[in-house]
């Protein structure tokens, strides 16, 4: 409903002037020129393709905000995506620095007022009743249609039978005298004005639907946790708030932003360096241990894992100063009584066997899959950095 308020707006004052992407559009249409549909785009920024380049490369729109200033005029600059963010706000009262100007932030936000309900169920009204004559007007135009065709086959049928009664040589018919033909009942109803009322639903709304939304989903997503309200201390004259107080504004601001971070998709995350560096590790590590056992499983390979297991372990008792290990027997352990979570080294359950020797390509899937979704959800909450979001 922004610019349904904006609207409103122009139209109690309208000594002030609309400086925006929508305005443009309409003054280019007014004067002529004409602008092929397109689709995902919004209110606040919607497509400027006129197939004209000063028009295409925005060059009209940033030229108009270099002049504007220096008109001395009263202006409304309603850039919805823009008046949320702080950064753009401070930029856009940059442009209107000269002291001559007065600048004011309106923040239009929470329960609507009983005037702004009332205007918006009048605007739903006409629309409704527009829609409703121009279907009314369709089905007309083909009743009459259809009234044309039926006449033009019961004529050509009149002439049908009088050709045959001529060749039969019957005689004609005295010409009755034809009587005024009455006002088909249809015609009278086209006459009548066509009455509409809004359902109870459409008297709850406190804001209309348009067929082009105020911002879309897209850079709403991308922006909306960075929304602010406006303060004095960024370069305002005075900040207003229409519909509500600057509490309960900030209340509403606060919870409709942490409402958004529970169920929208963050669209600019970016990889970090943690989980690049987490990701190449794991690559490397899951190459070993399935190169691991696949040794295990050739014989020959076996034997040379378990001799240098042996040459290991005397190694250490050098360094400890400890006799060297006598040769071992092999152990037998029982994989079905095995506590894995008891296992120091997942290379070595105790005899030399790696605890994944007989891993099948089924299991090295799931144990991928499975500590990639952990490398996410950790890496998730550390590269999005947001308290609020922390999964």
């Amino acid at each position: 409903g922004y610019f349904d308020w904006v609207d409103a707006f122009i139209e109690k004052n309208p000594d002030y002037v609309e400086l925006s992407d929508r305005k443009i559009i309409e003054w280019a249409v007014k004067s002529g020129m004409w602008k092929p549909k397109a689709a995902g785009h919004s209110n606040d920024k919607p497509d400027m393709k006129f197939g004209i380049p000063a028009m295409d490369d925005l060059s009209v729109s940033r030229l108009l905000k270099h002049i504007a200033p220096v008109t001395k005029r009263n202006f409304i600059v309603p850039e919805l995506k823009a008046n949320l963010s702080d950064s753009e706000r401070k930029k856009a009262l940059l442009r209107f620095a000269p002291p001559e100007f007065k600048k004011v932030a309106c923040v239009v936000m929470g329960e609507p007022t009983a005037e702004y309900k009332a205007r918006v169920h009048e605007v739903i009204l006409s629309e409704k009743k527009r829609k409703a004559e121009g279907e009314k007007k369709k089905k007309g135009a083909e009743e009459e249609r259809k009234r044309l065709i039926e006449a033009k086959q019961k004529k050509s049928e009149e002439a049908r039978k009088a050709n045959k009664r001529k060749r039969d040589g019957e005689a004609e018919e005295e010409a009755k005298e034809e009587e005024p033909e009455e006002k088909p009942a249809e015609e009278a109803k086209a006459d009548e004005e066509v009455v509409v009322q809004l359902t109870e639903e459409e008297k709850a709304l406190k804001c209309r639907k348009t067929p082009v939304p105020d911002i879309t989903e897209t850079i709403l997503a991308k922006s909306y946790a960075n929304f602010s309200l406006p303060t004095v201390a960024e370069g305002f004259d005075a900040v207003t708030f229409a519909w509500q107080s600057e509490a309960e504004c900030a209340t509403l601001m606060k919870d409709w932003i942490f409402a958004k971070k529970l169920t929208q998709r963050v669209e600019d995350l970016k990889i970090g360096d943690s989980f690049k560096e987490a990701w190449s590790t794991w690559q490397k590590q899951l190459a070993e241990w399935r190169k691991l056992a696949s040794e295990w499983k050739d014989p020959n390979k076996r034997k040379a894992l378990l001799a240098k297991r042996v040459e290991a372990k005397k190694k250490v008792a050098e360094e400890k100063g400890d006799e060297p290990p006598k040769e071992e027997k092999e152990i037998e352990i029982d994989l079905e009584e095995l506590d894995v979570f008891a296992v120091e080294d997942i290379n070595d359950i105790g005899n030399g066997m790696p605890l994944f020797a007989d891993y099948v390509f089924e299991d090295w899937t799931l144990l991928s899959a499975r500590y990639e979704m952990h490398l996410l959800l950790h890496s998730f909450k550390k590269d999005l950095n947001d308290p609020d979001r922390p999964s």
